[in-house]
């Protein structure tokens, strides 16, 4: 049974029609963007807008990924098109989904760095140690990954 305070929860693992009532509001020009690709992106550039920090310090960041309201990132397709045209477009660090790996590993364009993102959280912390030059420790697609994916 279910009770008035149980409106807008997730039930049986699904999210019925959940609402969220934001402190602020957020509107975003996708003119030309299709498909949900952008997620991740979307998220980090409305965490930009609401902090007062450069977290990338300057540095050309691209990006993609689904994103969920639990904050999940999700694999998306055409990964290997993405990557070249970052590497086109003036970026040197790329952030893939986890569930991405299998098609990361070996198509890395040369001068492009990936790291691998699986949350919001995760990749908030990717942009500020790039722009922090802390990079070492970022996850990055391995083989191990790409055999399990």
């Amino acid at each position: 049974m279910t009770g008035t305070s149980d409106q807008g929860r997730a039930q049986i693992g699904v999210y019925i029609d959940p609402a969220f009532d934001l402190p602020v509001d957020v509107a975003i020009k996708i003119d030309d963007i299709g498909g949900p690709s952008a997620g991740t992106m979307f998220a980090l550039g409305i965490i930009d807008k609401l902090t007062p920090e450069d977290e990338a310090d300057g540095q050309v960041i691209a990006g993609t990924g689904t994103m969920d309201v639990t904050g999940e990132v999700g694999p998306i397709g055409g990964i290997r098109q993405k990557m070249a045209g970052a590497l086109r477009d003036g970026a040197t660090w790329f952030l893939a989904p986890a569930g991405n790996c299998d098609e990361v590993v070996g198509h890395v364009p040369e001068g492009l760095h990936v790291a691998k993102v699986a949350t919001l959280h995760e990749a908030r912390e990717a942009i500020t140690a790039i722009g922090a030059g802390s990079t070492d420790d970022l996850p990055t697609c391995t083989a191990q990954d790409a055999a399990a994916g």
